[in-house]
């Protein structure tokens, strides 16, 4: 007789056993039938979670407070199951060759564990019972959400130190609507979307003296952020290793950072950083035929699902992808391969550069403090930023858009003519959500017919003309394109003709009402940078 109890208690346990150390799953199985059951103080593993998030930086340590599972087994079927954190704290640092080192063995002991499980017992991944049972558990399964209250990330490099916090976190699956709620997959046809909310997002950045110790916080350089991220997922189980697509969305109403002087060589050195990082590379040497073995099966299974989105967070770092081979040339009308978008929208972005100052305050004791004075804004107003890339048929493209823009200076800089107030200003553009038109954030958009991307240029060019770039973004628009030509079948073409057949770069940059008044404003903000 099927209970589902008997199935579902495992999974969500060993889930919960994969991330923590020191997991007795054997004491929360009562508690978890009962309906509830909360685990305190644990301690993550740290190269897990390193290995399934690609991380470029090594975790120092990780820990959760509280962690609570709840399962409403009268309501399974219209209710989630819900995993509850209460605060977790990381520490992360840049890895060095000894924390390379390890990362590279832990990922050939995985390996070899994998094979033996597969070889030990080839039977584990079928469904266990019916074929109803399996659709019920796979539904419940599917529609965990997690909410993660208090989340502090803390990352040291030298004396810089970067303190990330996020108030609230949930992730759910959601329905066409984009809402939270319970969904059923189709086991062929598989159209997964999940939701990604984060509120009150904070990161401060401060400088820390010999003795490793912030003599003075200085103000947060984003102060309580809030994100929205959405994921859709599409492919056909039969085909999925050759075929699937992939959007990602992340969405903000308001970005406001603030960077003081004191904080500017910080953000430079830690920009410079993040444009040299890279995914964490797996550095394979077998010592014997079976590793060899190992290593070329996984390669073959990881090779569909993995092979792009494992690099999905890094696609921003670069303008470009380089393809590595040279792909046959082929019709991408309709195009086999594994399709990734990420798309970046933000409605407002505000930035205000302060001069700030040590100065010792007497009245509070004689400590010491931060005086701010407010120098530069600017204002930005419907960016955005697109990537799309299918490398099994050389294809990248990527485009982004400014919709308003404003500078000017602030306090002592600021000049008392209302006319020379502003540096730049430019047009208030009339489509207030342009900016996100098919995206995964336009209400008045589907998904059904995979038109939000071509992947033949003369398609491309004729569906994103120059009109509908400055539609989106009125003020600059930018797109760029990264494709291969196809050979010409009509008529034999010489050797010498062929050689200029490859890979093509196009470039686009529309720009229009943009405004430049160069005052005495204008100069006492250059002298005083």
């Amino acid at each position: 007789m099927f209970k589902l109890e008997s199935y579902i208690t495992p999974i969500l346990l060993s889930y919960v056993a994969k991330y923590v150390k020191n997991f007795r799953d054997e004491d929360a199985q009562v508690s978890l039938w009962e309906g509830e059951v909360t685990f305190q103080n644990l301690d993550l593993r740290l190269e897990v979670l390193e290995e399934e998030l690609n991380l470029p930086v090594e975790l120092v340590s990780g820990h959760i407070h509280e962690l609570s599972i709840l399962v409403p087994w009268t309501k399974l079927m219209s209710e989630p199951v819900k995993i509850v954190i209460n605060t977790i704290e990381f520490v992360a640092k840049l890895p060095d060759s000894q924390s390379k080192q390890r990362r590279a063995s832990f990922q050939r002991e995985q390996r070899r564990k994998s094979k033996r499980d597969s070889v030990e017992q080839p039977d584990q991944t079928k469904s266990p019972g019916p074929a109803s049972s399996s659709s019920v558990v796979n539904k419940i399964i599917n529609n965990i959400s997690l909410q993660c209250h208090n989340i502090i990330l803390k990352y040291v490099e030298d004396d810089i130190v970067v303190s990330m916090n996020v108030q609230t976190l949930n992730f759910s699956s959601a329905g066409e609507d984009w809402k939270a709620t319970m969904v059923d997959i189709h086991p062929v046809s598989v159209v997964m979307r999940k939701l990604l909310q984060i509120s009150d997002l904070t990161i401060c950045l401060d400088k820390r003296n010999t003795a490793g110790r912030i003599e003075v916080c200085q103000e947060p350089v984003l102060y309580r952020c809030t994100l929205e991220c959405r994921v859709l997922r599409k492919y056909n189980a039969n085909t999925v290793t050759t075929t699937s697509t992939t959007r990602i969305g992340v969405f903000t109403k308001s970005l406001d950072i603030n960077v003081s002087s004191l904080q500017f060589p910080m953000v430079m050195r830690l920009v410079k950083m993040l444009l040299e990082l890279k995914p964490a590379e797996f550095e394979e040497d077998p010592q014997n035929p079976e590793d060899q073995e190992a290593v070329a099966e996984g390669s073959e299974s990881q090779q569909g699902t993995e092979s792009a989105g494992q690099s999905v967070f890094w696609w921003a770092w670069s303008l470009l992808p380089s393809f590595d081979t040279e792909a046959p040339s082929s019709s991408c009308d309709s195009p086999t391969g594994h399709a990734f978008d990420l798309g970046i929208y933000a409605e407002e972005l505000n930035f205000q550069l302060k001069n700030s100052e040590y100065f010792t305050d007497q009245s509070m004791g004689g400590i010491k403090r931060i005086r701010y004075t407010p120098i530069l804004r600017i204002s930005l107003g419907g960016l955005y930023y697109e990537r799309t890339i299918l490398k099994e048929c050389d294809w990248a493209n990527v485009k982004a858009g400014l919709s308003s823009m404003c500078m000017e200076p602030l306090g002592a800089y600021r000049s008392d003519d209302p006319v020379d107030r502003k540096l730049v200003n430019t047009q208030e553009f009339q489509q207030e959500r342009s900016f996100i038109d098919k995206s995964l954030f336009d209400e008045n958009y589907m998904f059904a017919d995979r038109s939000w991307c071509s992947y033949n240029y003369e398609d491309y060019v004729a569906r994103n003309t120059d009109e509908y770039m400055l539609f989106r973004s009125p003020v600059l628009a930018f797109d760029v394109i990264e494709h291969r030509v196809s050979k010409p079948s009509s008529h034999p073409v010489a050797e010498s003709q062929l050689r200029d057949l490859g890979v093509r770069i196009q470039y686009r940059l529309l720009s229009a009402g943009i405004t430049f008044h160069f005052s005495q404003s204008f100069v006492q903000v250059k002298k005083n940078r």
